[in-house]
């Protein structure tokens, strides 16, 4: 059996490289489970819409679906033997592990100077608690339980023994338990970031409902579509 890779070493430019691509996924997460969400409720809202492109919206959602699942994956996905990730808790360990990156110096070129003019004490505010890194560390653990098992025997692969059995107990099992993984992500990078180098992340993203226009526009071309096919049977009738 080879012997195990040691994990890379992170500097602050790669550790900052990781810690962004992380932010995208939990970015890209909030979005496409705004725009999902959306649609589902405005297809409970509309359900002729789903009627009449059956195939188009079956595909949306189970994209979707998938999607989440995958980035979610990612997020929360385990160091392995073999293999290393742009994962949150490899961020987390990074801050934990590299006391020299919250030097005095680190800290203070981090940070801009109208910032430090603001926050005079910002030395001690911009330490990380290693304490608080152990307990998030054991929330994403905990966190990822149902997680991980969906992403691998469903998602990732089609794993025959969960197909067989159609045992699913282990794996999420709602909507509502993939939104509070993002939520979680989302406060914990922010968390982080904001000790990092005072940047925050709002979950507020511009452009995120533009799916309602588009469905104006379905319902409106429906109804034109409909008032046209009506006027031509009464003119074949008369």
């Amino acid at each position: 059996m080879p012997p195990a890779r040691k994990l890379t070493k992170l500097s602050e430019a790669t550790f900052t490289r990781v810690f962004n691509e992380v932010q995208a996924d939990i970015n890209d997460l909030q979005l496409h489970d705004r725009i999902f969400s959306g649609v589902v409720e405005h297809l409970a809202q509309y359900p002729k819409l789903e009627q009449n492109f059956p195939a188009f919206f079956g595909a949306f959602c189970s994209a979707m679906r998938t999607d989440l699942i995958i980035r979610l994956g990612r997020i929360y996905d385990p160091e392995g033997a073999g293999h290393e990730s742009c994962t949150l808790a490899r961020c987390l360990n990074v801050l934990r592990d590299n006391p020299q990156f919250f030097s005095d110096a680190a800290i203070t070129a981090r940070l801009s100077e109208s910032y430090r003019k603001t926050y005079p004490d910002y030395i001690f505010s911009h330490r990380p608690d290693s304490q608080r890194i152990k307990t998030d560390i054991d929330t994403i653990a905990e966190s990822r339980k149902r997680l991980i098992p969906l992403r691998h025997k469903v998602y990732a692969h089609k794993d025959l023994e969960t197909v067989l059995s159609e045992k699913r107990e282990e794996f999420l099992s709602s909507h509502d338990e993939v939104k509070r993984l993002i939520l979680l992500a989302h406060e914990l990078w922010n968390h982080y970031s904001n000790i990092w180098n005072a940047s925050l992340c709002s979950d507020k993203i511009h452009g995120e409902d533009d799916y309602k226009l588009l469905f104006s526009y379905l319902r409106h071309g429906m109804n034109t579509n409909q008032a046209q096919d009506r006027s031509r049977d009464e003119r074949e009738d008369a």
